[in-house]
């Protein structure tokens, strides 16, 4: 019994510290405090000076009363600004969609690769540029598109033709002028060239450039080019050349347009064929302004001198 009697003496020992462990909270020495300060006052305008203690009442209620118009201006002011980041906020996808729309303006692009067309030829080499090697070879079955001035230029023109089978009109398709008129036309809507190029290259892509309608005569490329091949050759007389793809050039797009190979050779070529398979619309003629030829020289590889060049010809016309 005793050592229950022990037992149970500590018990009002721990609920006492348990009850000092639960102090008065701040609230309540605020209320208590606040409520001791206007009993105080109550007894002293009763006692001394009800007339100064009203005044001081009516002071304390106009100071409270300019902050509470305060603290609504700010709370306004806050709300206003709350409204103003909102607004700001749903604006933001707007906004970076149309930055992103800008970025890509500004961003010179053509077909699938991102090249300026200024100084398109200082960034992507050309290896079937005739002032760098290459040459025109063959215009096959191609019959050209000639202007005749008059008797005397029809019969130089029949002659050129009859004594050089390579198409001297064809040469434009691989010099840099682009001017108005500065192309290779031919009747119809299917013609082809063969061009040897400076090296032996390994593929990889192709260029065709056309006049933008704006600087046409007549507003219009009908004429240009719309369905077109690119062929790797061995020889001249390859009887089964490497077909490097169809490509179709959009007539309202840039005036260059590049085109990824479709299917890339293992081996290079010196020789290859760009053959025009169809025109926008023009029922008379096709014009090709420049096809360049793009890849990388094969090891080992150097560009030929002219003078080879001419030596090559020479023994292929023999």
């Amino acid at each position: 019994m005793n050592g229950h009697d022990d037992d149970d003496r500590p018990y009002p020992a721990r609920n006492g510290r348990a009850r000092l462990a639960n102090p008065i909270t701040p609230f309540r020495v605020f209320v208590c405090v606040s409520l001791s300060l206007l009993v105080g006052l109550h007894v002293y305008a009763y006692l001394w000076g009800p007339q100064e203690i009203a005044t001081s009442i009516s002071d304390v209620k106009y100071f409270v009363m300019q902050l509470s118009r305060e603290i609504s201006q700010v709370h306004r002011k806050h709300e206003r600004l709350q409204s103003e980041v909102e607004r700001v906020s749903s604006a933001l996808p707007a906004v970076a969609a149309a930055a992103g729309r800008a970025k890509e303006a500004l961003r010179p692009s053509h077909a699938n690769n991102q090249h300026s067309l200024v100084d398109y030829d200082r960034q992507m080499g050309d290896y079937a540029l005739e002032s760098a090697g290459a040459r025109v070879l063959d215009t096959g079955d191609t019959v050209g598109h000639f202007h005749y001035d008059g008797p005397v230029s029809w019969a130089l023109h029949e002659l050129t033709a009859w004594a050089c089978h390579e198409c001297q009109a064809a040469r434009a398709v691989i010099q840099p002028g682009t001017l108005p008129g500065q192309c290779w036309a031919f009747k119809g809507e299917r013609g082809e060239v063969v061009i040897r190029l400076l090296a032996t290259v390994h593929v990889t892509g192709l260029s065709l450039e056309h006049i933008p309608p704006h600087i046409d005569p007549t507003r219009e490329i009908l004429s240009a080019p719309r369905q077109f091949q690119l062929e790797g050759l061995k020889s001249r007389a390859d009887a089964s050349p490497h077909d490097f793809g169809i490509f179709e050039y959009n007539k309202n797009g840039n005036p260059i347009q590049y085109f990824d190979v479709t299917w890339q050779a293992p081996q290079g070529f010196n020789i290859v064929r760009f053959k025009v398979l169809s025109n926008w619309g023009h029922p008379v003629y096709t014009c090709v302004y420049r096809v360049r030829v793009h890849g990388d020289l094969l090891p080992g590889q150097a560009p030929r001198s002219l003078v080879t060049i001419q030596e090559e010809a020479r023994i292929d016309n023999g």
